[in-house]
């Protein structure tokens, strides 16, 4: 089987209720952007054929231990996120899948060897890329927020400056998927759940 056509290592969608508790219980400052990235994942699982549930679990995972680590990234997906995960019973693939959107740190461990690892990869900087370009409209609205806007932004390089426009479009060597088209699955994902953003 190539890396094209695994989609996922593993089906662990049925722990999308722990997922909700868990982001009750242990996010603040990350939360929209795990929100975010859980709406992006599903829709990203619908566009490729992948498991709606596992993907959006993987999103809405992926940082849950940013707020307990006050931004150490030397930690970030180690033990604290391993323990995390042992209290809903998360199998090791799920672990697997969240450590490999840390490619500069887990990258040689965890490769970008399936569709959802690299769909999460490429997608985690967006969701938050987007969130940023929502709050300063005026509006602070993510329904006034269109694709050529986002766009736009990603160009300018003093805006949101940490994040890695590298990785974003990464989708287009990763997953043969245009940046627009990428940018357009995850606005439209984001603004189904704008109430739980608070945006």
């Amino acid at each position: 089987m190539t890396d094209l056509l695994l989609l996922e290592h593993a089906d662990y969608g049925h722990l999308l209720p722990a997922a909700h508790g868990l982001l009750e219980e242990h996010t603040d400052a990350t939360k929209a952007h795990l929100v975010a990235t859980g709406a992006a994942m599903e829709a990203l699982a619908k566009k490729f054929g992948g498991n709606e549930q596992t993907w959006k679990v993987a999103g809405m995972l992926h940082d849950l231990d940013w707020d307990a680590l006050d931004k150490d990234y030397e930690k970030h997906c180690g033990d604290t996120l391993e323990h995390l995960l042992s209290t809903i019973e998360a199998p090791a693939e799920l672990l697997g899948d969240i450590r490999a959107h840390y490619q500069h740190q887990y990258g040689a461990e965890y490769p970008l060897d399936s569709t959802l690892r690299k769909c999460l990869y490429c997608v985690d900087e967006l969701t938050g890329f987007i969130i940023a370009v929502t709050l300063v409209r005026p509006s602070k609205a993510i329904a006034d927020v269109e694709v050529k806007s986002v766009k736009k932004k990603l160009k300018d390089k003093g805006f949101a400056a940490q994040v890695d426009r590298e990785q974003i479009r990464a989708c287009e060597e990763l997953l043969d998927l245009p940046l627009d088209e990428l940018i357009d699955i995850t606005l439209t994902a984001m603004k189904s759940v704008a109430s739980d953003l608070d945006l």
